[in-house]
């Protein structure tokens, strides 16, 4: 896990640094930005973990060799990506309006990314236009999602949603001039997205089904079975064939190929490589575990017991 290991220090060092600028927000957004944070903070034990976030300018080190300051800036600038999209999540999938007092927030998070870049790149920068196409990406992904069905007619799309976290590639390869190389950098990050996605959608099918949202398990699935786009699944149906038929795995063979095809691109960036190797092992451990659940329960409820306890 040397991907998370080998940056700890550095970690905690840029989420102190996102700390110490929240305080400076007018108050109540000093406060409320704190909480939001806190959520958020990769160097704290119970907070949601966002790994690429935060650490993509860190792994790009391998290709783009910068001092240690260079690369915590751009991973200071993800961090306040991270907060302010994050936010426009929670906006867009409220149905109550109950996100409306972190707009003010959200602004103050994006003038801070938006300083670090200013401070690093001239206005004439390339990394200017990268930084629209990313946003633009993003805007057309979202929108469109509830539309479409991005897992199986157009992939790529389901890692546009993030594409904002592509700030940090492109600047750290105009930084340390390889413009030549931000192509194959976005295929590899873009891969590594969609199976991130994969396994939010393995953990999240219950709640994204309940809401109506797109899920690229249920997605998958009903491509699965050949099924129209309505009515929708039943739970029960779901957990039949997670459950009963290893569909599982039928879905995680498309993340063991972006790892072949992330291999291929033969871009010398281990730690990519080695978070996807983490992810798409967690879905073969998930595979895993629903077999020898289902061997513990045709051995008698009380050998199911037992493999529980231990």
């Amino acid at each position: 896990m040397n991907w998370f290991q080998d940056h700890e220090q550095e970690l905690a060092e840029v989420f102190a640094e996102a700390e110490q600028l929240v305080s400076t927000f007018p108050a109540p957004l000093d406060r409320l930005g704190h909480a939001y944070l806190a959520k958020f903070d990769g160097s704290k034990e119970a907070s949601t973990k966002n790994y690429i976030c935060y650490l993509l300018p860190f792994w790009m080190k391998d290709i783009a060799p910068l001092q240690l300051d260079s690369l915590k800036k751009l991973s200071l600038a993800n961090v306040f990506v991270m907060l302010y999209y994050f936010i426009q999540d929670d906006i867009m999938d409220s149905t109550k309006n109950e996100h409306a007092n972190k707009l003010p927030l959200a602004n103050l998070f994006h003038m801070q990314f938006l300083s670090i870049y200013r401070e690093m790149f001239p206005s004439d920068s390339p990394f200017w236009s990268h930084y629209n196409a990313y946003l633009i990406e993003w805007s057309e992904a979202v929108t469109n999602e509830p539309y479409s069905d991005y897992f199986n007619n157009d992939i790529s799309k389901v890692a546009k949603k993030a594409s904002p976290v592509k700030n940090a590639s492109a600047a750290a390869l105009l930084l340390t001039h390889q413009s030549h190389l931000i192509p194959t950098a976005t295929r590899a990050i873009e891969l590594v997205l969609i199976t991130l996605q994969m396994l939010d959608d393995w953990a999240d099918w219950e709640v994204d089904m309940a809401e109506g949202s797109y899920n690229c398990l249920l997605a998958s699935l009903r491509a699965h079975l050949e099924l129209p786009l309505q009515p929708p699944l039943s739970v029960e149906t779901v957990k039949q064939h997670i459950y009963v038929h290893d569909f599982l795995e039928t879905y995680g063979k498309m993340a063991t190929s972006h790892h072949l095809q992330l291999v291929r691109l033969s871009l010398p960036m281990s730690q990519l490589i080695g978070f996807h190797e983490a992810l798409v092992q967690n879905l073969s451990l998930g595979v895993r575990e629903i077999k020898q659940g289902r061997e513990s329960l045709a051995l008698g409820g009380f050998n199911y017991f037992l493999s529980k306890l231990s």
